[in-house]
């Protein structure tokens, strides 16, 4: 409803327009010739009629498409936070640059653009178009303008056709344009981390010429796409004048007419502006749309409740990450309230494992599984509470440190209590951004503890933390008899953990103690 009552508003008030304008002439041809006052005072209260509605039917145009795009933001919006809820770890770090989800909210705003700018206009202005040319064939004098109708009508189609044409073409040139700001942007990225060095190896023209051939490519794009627009620009004055020239090859008739049917032609200009200008809104935000549209692409987590066996399974798992295989075919089996420590030099992949034992990264063969449910079967919900994982660095979200403690979550547990058994003494004011880096590594055990999950992952639990804070924090984990999953190079976690695993070349493997 709140399109058509838009395309219905629109339609109108573009017509009104036009009929301003063909009104407006025809009055000062009539006034010439029949200088009668009667006559020229009920032309003149016609197109007075039309100024006074016209303001309000583009007002109601514009609330009732504002109230579409209103409607359209608000059901992508939802479904945006539902799909980057889903992105796995590899996706999220191909957004790496920037926040994902402002880029994206940003992106779901400029999509009702497509209804404001494109869809209303594009509609209204094809609608008013064919309008004024049956008013041309039909109400012209003896019928015989009905040639020029169709002239007009071809040249109106030629223009419709002509610049969709060059507005696909103008789309592959945005998207060339964007890649080259993106690579841009990128090479910024880059050189901003390694032009010290070069500074000081005195080969800063190194950066000077990357940046240059970066520049260089965006200048290029945006000239193309330029050009492309100009060639729109020119088609919609050719097109115009021949419609408006068109007017001279047909038969005489009263100058009133032959001013109407002139200056209909010359609303062609404004008519084919206007498609013009709403196929350059539709590029604009195509990019956002295709950004969103690749978001569609993340796979979704399936609906299985969580089992009520809960051991962890590895079997025949193989992970491979930037075509490098750090675990090749591991078999591994945790029984529920098992406390396993993962150990391996840096770099070796134990955070990759973690990630996809937390089922936040996809396995490349084998499966995980608790109890008999793959994890990628069960629903995100039941997953997140009874499985959390704790990084090596919280990220986790600013504001008062309780507030990030309990934020999303049912708490199960007094979220003070174990606060306080870590030796942390917080307040409503104290803000998490505040914290020192092991005083954050212990806020996110609380907030890990609260649901009271079966499975803690922790990457590096320890880092950070002294000898005393670290006993504090797996004394804290071993009270609750859940089976841990914990990735460390810190002998007493290995210590406190029943096994040790060992993860070297791929190959994981038990450590005999």
């Amino acid at each position: 409803m709140a399109l058509a009552r838009a395309l219905v508003a629109g339609f109108v008030a573009t017509a009104t327009n036009v009929a301003l304008l063909v009104g407006a002439v025809a009055l000062l041809v009539e006034s010439a010739t029949r200088p009668g006052l009667r006559a020229v005072a009920v032309v003149l209260i016609v197109i007075e009629l039309f100024a006074f509605l016209r303001s309000p039917l583009r007002f109601s145009e514009r609330l009732a498409a504002h109230r579409l795009g209103y409607a359209a933001v608000t059901r992508w919006r939802r479904w945006l936070v539902e799909v980057i809820g889903q992105l796995n770890f590899s996706q999220w770090r191909a957004y790496a640059s920037g926040d994902l989800l402002e880029r994206a909210l940003t992106d779901t705003d400029e999509l009702q653009d497509l209804w404001l700018r494109f869809v209303v206009p594009f509609v209204d202005t094809i609608a008013v178009l064919v309008l004024g040319d049956v008013v041309v064939a039909v109400l012209a004098p003896e019928g015989h303008w009905w040639a020029y109708a169709l002239i007009l009508l071809a040249l109106q189609l030629l223009g419709v056709v002509g610049l969709s044409s060059l507005a696909r073409v103008e789309l592959t040139l945005d998207r060339e344009l964007r890649a080259a700001r993106g690579n841009y942007r990128a090479q910024l990225v880059e050189l901003s981390a390694v032009t010290p060095e070069l500074a000081l190896l005195r080969r800063e023209e190194l950066a000077e010429l990357r940046s240059a051939a970066a520049v260089t490519r965006v200048e290029r794009a945006e000239r193309k796409l330029q050009r492309q627009r100009r060639a729109s620009n020119a088609l919609v004055v050719a097109l115009s004048l021949l419609a408006v020239g068109a007017v001279t090859t047909h038969p005489r008739t009263s100058s009133v007419w032959l001013v109407v049917a002139a200056v209909i032609g010359l609303a062609t200009y404004e008519a084919l502006s206007t498609i013009r200008l709403s196929l350059h809104a539709a590029v604009e935000v195509s990019g956002g749309g295709e950004r969103l549209e690749a978001l569609a692409t993340s796979p979704r987590r399936g609906s299985l409740p969580w089992p009520l066996t809960t051991a962890l399974q590895l079997i025949d798992v193989t992970l491979v990450e930037d075509e490098r295989v750090l675990v090749e075919r591991a078999d591994l089996t945790i029984e529920p309230g098992v406390r396993v420590a993962i150990t391996g030099e840096s770099g070796v992949g134990k955070s990759t494992l973690l990630r996809a034992i937390a089922a936040l990264d996809e396995v490349s063969s084998g499966t995980i599984s608790v109890g008999s449910v793959r994890l990628n079967d069960l629903s995100e919900v039941e997953l997140r509470q009874h499985l959390t994982y704790v990084p090596s660095e919280p990220g986790l979200t600013r504001g008062f440190a309780i507030d990030v403690v309990t934020l999303g979550r049912a708490s199960t547990r007094d979220p003070h209590d174990d606060l306080a058994a870590l030796g942390l003494v917080t307040d409503r004011t104290t803000r998490f951004e505040e914290l020192s880096r092991g005083e954050r590594v212990r806020v996110a055990v609380v907030r890990a503890l609260v649901t009271s999950p079966d499975v803690y992952v922790l990457d590096e639990l320890t880092a950070g933390l002294g000898r005393e804070e670290t006993r504090a924090v797996l004394a804290l984990l071993g009270s609750t008899n859940a089976t841990v999953i914990v990735a460390t190079h810190d002998e007493d976690v290995m210590e406190w953990c029943d096994v040790v695993v060992e993860l070297r070349e791929g190959v994981l493997s038990r450590v005999t103690r």
